[in-house]
């Protein structure tokens, strides 16, 4: 016997529910994934726990949390919408991806070959659209005109989201210089996809900035330890 559709069980979440749970989100991510990523510490080498940790945050957190907030057209609405962007949007999302480009891609670009930067594409795109469904995507669908609920409160969870998977690597830069430049690329986003009212404008900076990450696709790889 078949059961139901995945579809029927999206339309049967209760409004309230799925707007309490968005809510919570920035609370419960960062939580969760810490205990992830700490049971896959214990469980797994570095680098795999690293990368199964990821993977959990994806499937999970970025893909089937907005699903089941937003179904499968409300994601699709919500990657598509958005006015288009004024100067000063421009200018908001190239800050991030100047300083990604000024900082870890140049300083290793001699590190890339093809197989890196396939993960780095990879990765990129993966990650940019994921967070930008969980972090801004929901929380503007949820709580449209809602500055506090709607862009500052993802933020904050977006920002410390970030510790989970520093539990398992730190990075070169050390702890807080990580945090404050994910808070950049936060605030950017966050900053331009409430300005313009939609994801269609912050993804690709998002993935911009992620792409210039060559030592976490080396690491990824298997050719660098951090």
């Amino acid at each position: 016997m078949k059961g139901p559709p995945f579809s029927r069980f999206l339309s049967d979440a209760r409004p309230e529910n799925r707007r309490r749970a968005t809510f919570a989100a920035p609370v419960i991510v960062p939580v969760t994934m810490l205990a992830v990523f700490a049971l896959l510490k214990r469980l797994l080498p570095v680098r795999a726990a690293h990368t199964a940790g990821f993977a959990v945050y994806w499937a999970g957190w970025c893909l089937a949390f907005p699903l089941w907030v937003l179904g499968p057209r409300g994601v699709v609405h919500a990657l598509r919408s958005g006015r288009r962007p004024t100067p000063i949007d421009v200018a908001l999302l190239a800050f991030p991806v100047a300083g990604a480009i000024g900082t870890e891609l140049l300083p290793h670009r001699q590190l890339i070959d093809r197989h890196v930067a396939a993960v780095m594409i990879c990765i990129a795109t993966v990650n940019a659209v994921g967070e930008e469904l969980l972090w801004r995507g929901i929380f503007l669908a949820q709580f449209p005109g809602d500055l506090v609920r709607g862009a500052l409160w993802p933020l904050a969870g977006f920002t410390v989201w970030h510790l989970a998977p520093q539990s398992v690597l730190q990075s070169s830069r050390g702890r807080v210089r990580f945090l404050l430049g994910a808070a950049v690329v936060g605030a950017t986003s966050t900053a331009a996809a409430w300005r313009t009212g939609g994801l269609r404008t912050v993804l690709l900076p998002h993935a911009l900035t992620d792409a210039c990450g060559v030592r976490p696709a080396r690491f990824w790889l298997g050719r660098q330890t951090a």
